[in-house]
């Protein structure tokens, strides 16, 4: 059994794992209003970049 502490602690990790997701996903593309997909053609966004935001995430940089 788990206590309050550890599933609060639990939730949070969570959120920051759905957050960086988000995060790294918007680079590939998202869906548009009709449900398609659309990739990201931003020129400026590559591995370097999804690294720097998942380092981010870590308090790395």
């Amino acid at each position: 059994m788990y206590t309050e502490e550890e599933i609060e602690t639990q939730k949070r990790k969570a959120q920051k794992w759905d957050e960086l997701e988000e995060k790294i996903a918007v680079c590939y593309g998202r869906e548009n209003e009709d449900g398609e997909w659309e990739e990201n053609n931003d020129e400026n966004i590559d591995l370097c970049t999804i690294g720097e935001i998942a380092a981010s995430a870590f308090e790395w940089l």
